[in-house]
């Protein structure tokens, strides 16, 4: 396994290229979280396709990684870096406008507030949100005057890592209601949700990423995976 030793070296002998191949078998998840998430975004319309390029993002990290490593760095608190800045160039995608001194923390604190929104049941039994009634159900019974829709295979890794039920995929209109739920998660707590399912993080790794209490995290985990039992 590559170490930070290793990528000191390459640095001191200013060899990106060694330094780029070793830094990505130290954290082959980043790809597959920048890869996760910028996509989930084009599905949203949050991102107009085409609008960016994941490699070259990926090379921006990469290459920021390099200017300012340093020897003192061990493994962990690369890779925590490593996201933190994929996170922040995802970001800048999206365009996303917060605040210097609004913590991440604070932010998170307030989206679980948004989370955890009352339930009500339809008469024919389905769960849904008292605030989505008149928009998501009326639509799903006029066929869904609109889509939202995520590719396939980020679809299947949301359903594999929150456990949800398969037969969520087994027909457009769940697919349809999968896409319209993920939507409406909040922008921050999204992020916690990318990162867990894409960037195959756990929930220490994720509160270390974000700089906020593991219990945040897992309360995060926990209303989202609740506001997916409507599926």
């Amino acid at each position: 396994m590559t170490s930070t030793k290793e990528l000191q070296r390459h640095e001191q002998e200013n060899d990106f290229e060694q330094f780029y191949k070793k830094i990505e078998t130290l954290v082959p998840e980043l790809k597959k979280f920048m890869v996760g998430s910028l996509k989930a975004a084009e599905n949203q319309g949050m991102l107009d396709r085409g609008f960016y390029n994941v490699i070259e993002m990926l090379d921006e990290v990469y290459l920021e990684t390099f200017k300012s490593f340093s020897s003192e760095t061990d493994a962990t608190k690369l890779r925590r870096a490593l996201f933190k800045k994929a996170i922040k160039k995802i970001e800048g995608k999206k365009e996303q406008d917060v605040p210097d001194d609004v913590t991440t923390h604070a932010l998170l604190k307030t989206e679980l507030k948004a989370l955890s929104e009352d339930f009500t049941t339809e008469g024919d039994g389905d769960r849904i949100l008292y605030n989505e009634l008149d928009d998501i159900s009326y639509r799903q019974k006029q066929g869904w005057s609109f889509e939202v829709y995520l590719d396939e295979s980020l679809e299947k890794q949301l359903v594999k890592k929150l456990e949800l039920d398969e037969a969520s995929l087994l027909s457009n209109e769940k697919r349809q209601l999968l896409g319209v739920l993920y939507s409406t998660i909040p922008l921050r707590s999204r992020t916690v949700i990318e990162l867990l399912v894409f960037g195959d993080q756990d929930t220490l790794e994720i509160s270390e990423i974000l700089g906020v209490p593991e219990e945040v995290v897992k309360r995060i985990l926990f209303k989202v995976k609740e506001r997916f039992k409507l599926l």
